[in-house]
């Protein structure tokens, strides 16, 4: 599968990948915004603070039976919700009980992740052309990783080899 932007404009391969994570069976997407969930909670530090709410996500997008409401509401009545991180965990679990929704604000999250990751020159201000801040070196590298993890999952499925994949 090769996933291309038919639009214009900054936000056009973004969207690209969207629309075919969309595409995706209810497995697959959950797989998608597990991983991208998991990343970002490997990258602040909380993997192992995560891994309970990740693993019950993980187990229920390849078909074991798991009751992911608690586990959403105890991230749910957390104060740091608004983290990235977190919010992505949260959201990873709704995919995973089926929410399209919830895929898309998972996937958004790491993307708003990336986003802040940009730097600025000193003396830059905060207000860019969103196109400028799209082109730099951490939201290029967060695309390249959703495409080709699009890509595999539309390839491949949702199969073991895939999620190891995604994992890593």
């Amino acid at each position: 599968m090769t996933i291309e932007s038919s639009g214009d404009g900054p936000l056009a391969p973004f969207a690209a990948v969207w629309d075919a994570v969309a595409t995706l069976p209810t497995p697959a997407r959950a797989m998608f915004a597990l991983a991208c969930a998991e990343r970002l909670a490997r990258a602040a530090g909380r993997d192992d603070e995560l891994s309970e709410a990740l693993e019950a996500g993980w187990a229920a997008a390849v078909g074991h039976p798991a009751d992911l409401a608690p586990l959403r509401s105890e991230l749910e009545d957390r104060d740091d919700l608004d983290d990235d991180d977190l919010a992505a965990t949260y959201f990873a679990l709704g995919a995973a009980a089926g929410s399209v929704k919830d895929c898309r604000a998972a996937a958004n999250r790491a993307m708003d992740a990336a986003f802040a990751r940009v730097t600025y020159p000193a003396g830059a201000t905060t207000f860019r052309p969103l196109a400028d801040d799209a082109a730099e070196p951490p939201v290029q590298d967060e695309l390249a990783w959703q495409r080709a993890a699009a890509t595999r999952l539309a390839d491949d499925g949702p199969t073991d080899d895939v999620r190891a994949w995604l994992r890593r």
